[in-house]
């Protein structure tokens, strides 16, 4: 699972476990009212929504998918946790909602997309251990070793801290490999002319004896 499917995944999650609260989790009784003639007159009933802790939980568990997307590898452990509490406490306000007097039938759906979070968090969680950096620094951050490691370089620029690049080596090699060639090829002419000069002394030298 790619970084975006999960932070989306969590997002769509907290989406669904959000319209949930906007349904009618209990009803009130019906209270009477005083009519012209003194009558007992019906009136409305009162209707409730779900409770502010519900709709709370629901934006830390968005806002804990966003900045899973964020941080490395421990960061993002300690937000998914944060995420796991916050879907556990939406699932406390349902159970809660479904022994009050009047309850409807939303809060046992909003228990079962509690407990569909649990799982879908976890599942996340669990995958985001191959989750890589930013992909602004993936192309040419190396770990130690040579092994790629974007987790621990996005954790080095979070720090402040003078990262290394396997492209910036691979220039320098380079660089180093084109100055060797031309050295080379600057020794191979004068190499050529010393063992002609050779030669030619080798030549002279029975000219002279005789």
């Amino acid at each position: 699972m790619t970084k975006s499917r999960g932070v989306l995944l969590i997002l769509v999650v907290a989406a669904g476990m959000w319209a949930i609260t906007l349904a009618t989790w209990q009803a009130g009784a019906s209270s009477e009212t005083l009519g012209p003639a003194g009558v007992a007159m019906p009136g409305q009933a009162e209707t409730t929504q779900a409770s502010p802790v519900a709709t709370a939980c629901v934006a830390i568990i968005a806002v804990c998918g966003l900045l899973s997307a964020m941080f490395g590898r421990i960061g993002r452990f300690v937000i998914f946790g944060l995420a796991e509490l916050a879907t556990l406490g939406y699932g406390v306000s349902a159970i809660t909602a479904i022994g009050a007097p009047g309850a409807t039938s939303w809060p046992i759906v909003a228990l079962l997309a509690a407990v569909v979070g649990v799982i879908v968090i976890g599942w996340v969680a669990y995958a985001s251990r191959t989750w890589t950096g930013s992909n602004r620094y993936a192309r040419s951050a190396e770990g130690a070793g040579g092994e790629f490691d974007s987790a621990a370089t996005w954790d080095a620029l979070s720090r402040g801290d003078e990262v290394e690049t396997g492209r910036e080596g691979t220039d320098a090699e380079a660089a180093e490999d084109e100055s060797g060639d031309a050295q080379s090829a600057e020794a191979q002419p004068s190499d050529a002319q010393a063992v002609e000069d050779e030669s030619s002394h080798n030549d002279e030298g029975p000219t002279n004896r005789r």
